[in-house]
């Protein structure tokens, strides 16, 4: 015979079973909390939904989940609409077309200057253009001031005009400008 009762205290299920011969044997398990399931966004996923959040739309944080071959808690592929319902969830900012633009990403660098985003990837790798990535498969965050540096300037104008080498330009990291055009 099994008998089965719940202890609040502890929020398990008590089975006790007696068995023929006279013993018993106690069995407890822990009981699933309202709202619990199994599937779960994995912690790597809602951290970098953390770190991106209001500074990027939600379909390019999708994107990179994707890339990152992060799935949903379900196993789903991620969408912009899943990326906004975990922000919503854990309350995070929304990303605001309207509000001042402080970092831009490699697409938005090239738009700017006139150039391929290549191009921009080659001054990126080069540090020629100082810019950050939350991970490696995340959008580019370049800061919008360093686009319109002297230095950045002078190189953009020489690659329209033809000269692609790779020859590092020299730039005073303090001011952002060239040598001998303070």
């Amino acid at each position: 015979m099994i008998v089965a009762s719940a202890d609040t205290a502890t929020n398990e299920l008590v089975l006790v079973v007696h068995w023929v011969g006279g013993r018993h044997t106690e069995l407890r398990i822990r009981r699933v909390k309202s709202g619990e399931h199994g599937r779960r966004t994995a912690a790597e996923a809602t951290d970098l939904i953390k770190q991106m959040a209001g500074q990027f739309p939600d379909e390019l944080i999708a994107g990179t989940l994707n890339r990152l071959g992060l799935k949903t808690g379900a196993g789903n592929p991620w969408k912009k609409n899943r990326v906004c319902s975990v922000r919503s969830k854990l309350d995070l900012p929304a990303y605001d077309p309207a509000a001042p633009v402080k970092n831009v990403t490699a697409a938005q660098a090239a738009q700017r200057l006139g150039i391929d985003s290549r191009t921009v990837h080659e001054l990126l790798r080069q540090k020629l253009i100082p810019g950050k990535q939350v991970v490696p498969c995340a959008p580019w965050q370049i800061p919008v001031e360093v686009l319109d540096s002297p230095g950045v300037q002078e190189r953009v104008r020489r690659i329209k005009e033809g000269d692609r080498a790779r020859r590092p330009i020299s730039i005073d990291t303090q001011t952002m400008a060239l040598p001998g055009m303070e």
